[in-house]
């Protein structure tokens, strides 16, 4: 009988057969890591587009609504704006003189 070579025999011990389950469940849990990671990006996009559909439809609606206001009350638009004007230039003032700025 002939002495078979170390380079020529083929042994898998329980410990080679256990590391490859082992890379073989990593590489399963990493793939299905990866998809779970791909479907949350794309409802994530999803929810922030129907978001923004919202909301631009929402400031539309404002939007709109105001021009409506200022069309059937012009003269109580144009003094609640100077009013909101004063109240941010009194504002602004108070807020300048408690930082010590002066103008």
């Amino acid at each position: 009988m002939e002495p078979i070579s170390p380079n020529t025999q083929t042994t898998h011990s329980p410990n080679d057969t256990g590391a490859n389950a082992a890379a073989e469940h990593a590489r399963r849990s990493l793939d299905e890591a990866r998809a779970s990671a791909a479907e949350l990006a794309a409802r994530s996009s999803d929810t922030l587009r129907v978001g923004a559909a919202r909301a631009r439809e929402a400031i539309s609606q404002t939007t709109d609504q105001a021009a409506q206001y200022v069309r059937a009350q012009p003269l109580k638009s144009l003094l609640m704006a100077a009013a909101a004007g004063a109240a941010i230039a009194l504002l602004a003032g108070a807020v300048n003189k408690r930082h010590g700025h002066s103008t």
